[in-house]
């Protein structure tokens, strides 16, 4: 029982870690998506 209690928590704080990095670059207006292409909207805006 606690081997499932620690891989729960490893993987809640491995989710946590990649949703607050994403937010943080989206709110510096930085790209958030893994690979940025011509249908991302800030692959458009920072190509001016």
């Amino acid at each position: 029982m606690a081997v499932e209690i620690i891989v729960t928590s490893i993987i809640v704080i491995s989710a946590v870690c990649i949703f607050y990095r994403n937010l943080k670059k989206k709110g510096s207006g930085s790209c958030d998506c893994g690979s940025c292409s011509s249908h991302c909207p800030n692959y458009k805006n920072s190509n001016k």
